[in-house]
This record gives C-alpha cells, structure tokens and sequence, in this order.
C-alpha cells in the first residue's frame, strides 16, 4: 500500500493517541488529518508552521512502526501553478532515538516518500501534480 492523505479515523484517534499528542504540542485544534501507509504502519501528520522568518519551517510528528520521532522541515524552494507544483524540503531536525540510528536512512526513505505523498498540505491540497525534492 501506498502514502494517502485522509482524515483520521476515530478508532486511529485512539489507536495513536492522537488526541494526547496534540495535547503534548499545546494544540488542541491541531487537525486530525494524516498522510499514512497503514501497510507498514507509518504516519505523518503536520502540527504546526513557523511564523514571521521561520514561516517555511514545519513541524510533523512523524510515526514510524512503533516509534514517534518529532521532525522539523523547511522549504528552501517550491512554486506552485494552478494544480501543479514543485518543492523543495530540507531537515532542520529529527528526534530519532538512538536504537533507530542505524535505520536512519530507511527512515529518511520513508519520510521523503510520505512528504511526497503530502504534497504542500495533505488531505486539503489542491494540487494534482507535486514534483518533491530534498535536500537530505
């Protein structure tokens, strides 16, 4: 199964502990949408954007089989036009716990694959067509 962006389920909201996280984060209106390949057991959900001179960095909280690893990414670059686009993201940091070091670049496959599967904004993007690139 691929990455798809959807609302999250109420049995997922419970499952995950969706709810405590954003609790977790001071958010108690974060959306309850995710990008996720429930095949492997991996999620990706946005949780809030930077403001005024870090507006392209992003917060997600990023599930990956077991673990939840809080990444920070920017945009370095992008544009949009009409229904397609292309964009840039680069690593601003990762909470990767140490037994999950040597899984790291597995991980980092994941994470472009569900960032490419996000497009610029899940389940409420717009866009038909989004070539991603990374700089990690």
């Amino acid at each position: 199964m691929a990455f798809v962006n959807e609302f999250v389920a109420d049995e997922d909201i419970k499952k995950y502990g969706l709810e405590e996280i954003n609790r977790c984060y001071g958010k108690s209106e974060v959306r309850l949408d995710w990008t996720v390949d429930r095949e492997r057991d991996i999620y990706l959900r946005w949780i809030v954007t930077g403001a005024d001179e870090f507006r392209n960095q992003h917060d997600f909280t990023f599930y990956w089989k077991g673990t939840l690893i809080f990444v920070r990414l920017k945009i370095t670059n992008g544009r949009m036009m009409g229904k397609r686009g292309w964009m840039t993201w680069g690593l601003v940091m990762m909470n990767l716990p140490e037994e999950l070091e040597e899984k790291r670049p597995e991980i980092l496959a994941d994470l472009k694959e569900a960032l490419a599967a996000y497009k610029d904004y899940g389940v409420y993007s717009r866009l038909d067509e989004l070539s991603a690139a990374f700089e990690f």
